[in-house]
């Protein structure tokens, strides 16, 4: 499985949570995130870390979200970094931002930043550094399945259609996060939003051709 929620550790405090950023991050943690001192204190009031500052330091630290949550130990010896780096891999994340609405143009993207996610599970799927990237979905016509500011991971290397199935297409010039579906009937593609407000478009012949898929995608997360 990729990261898991921030949620899952029972016995980690908030003090854990705060020693690993510093340990990750720095002395100067605090300003790398953007949190001020008083933020820090109404998280040890209530108790957890909100999982969205967790998802950032280990997008900032490229570490998984288990090392944050608890679910991972302080590595302590070279030998066990060397194996928290054979056990996760590093993504890049894009600072694209896909809609899932009403399109979103983007020009070249940069790394912003990466996530961490288990070696073994990207391998089950196909997936490396070579052929993985984070986006960010924004808008609304996925919802409630993949909600605004979630993030997306793709596999790149899929340029084609070949199964119905959730992507992130080209269309006229603008970045989509749909489902798509073939249509056996017209030999077009369907493109379906998971919220029903958003009604589903058909493209046959030249349109569908003008349809280019950028990528599918494979795993998605975000704010509970």
């Amino acid at each position: 499985m990729p990261a898991k929620h921030v949620s899952e550790a029972s016995t980690t405090t908030v003090d854990d949570v705060l020693a690993r950023m510093s340990h990750a991050l720095g002395p100067d943690w605090m300003a790398a995130m953007g949190v001020q001192p008083e933020t820090v204190r109404t998280w040890r009031k209530r108790g957890e870390v909100p999982a969205r500052q967790l998802m950032r330091a280990a997008q900032q630290a490229g570490r998984p979200l288990e090392y944050f949550s608890g679910t991972s130990g302080l590595p302590s010896t070279a030998p066990q970094r060397q194996a928290d780096e054979d056990e996760f891999t590093q993504i890049e994340m894009l600072d694209a931002h896909i809609s899932a609405g009403h399109g979103a143009v983007n020009g070249p993207h940069e790394v912003i930043g990466r996530f961490a996610f288990r070696s073994s599970w990207l391998q089950s799927r196909g997936l490396g550094r070579h052929n993985a990237k984070i986006v960010r979905a924004r808008g609304r016509s996925m919802a409630d399945r993949i909600n605004d500011g979630d993030i997306l991971l793709v596999n790149t290397s899929v340029d084609t259609l070949t199964q119905d199935g959730v992507y992130v297409i080209e269309l006229e010039g603008e970045n989509y996060v749909k489902l798509l579906e073939r249509d056996f009937g017209t030999g077009g593609v369907r493109i379906v939003s998971y919220n029903p407000a958003y009604p589903p478009q058909v493209l046959e012949g030249e349109a569908a051709n003008r349809l280019r898929i950028c990528g599918r995608v494979i795993w998605h997360g975000g704010e509970l």
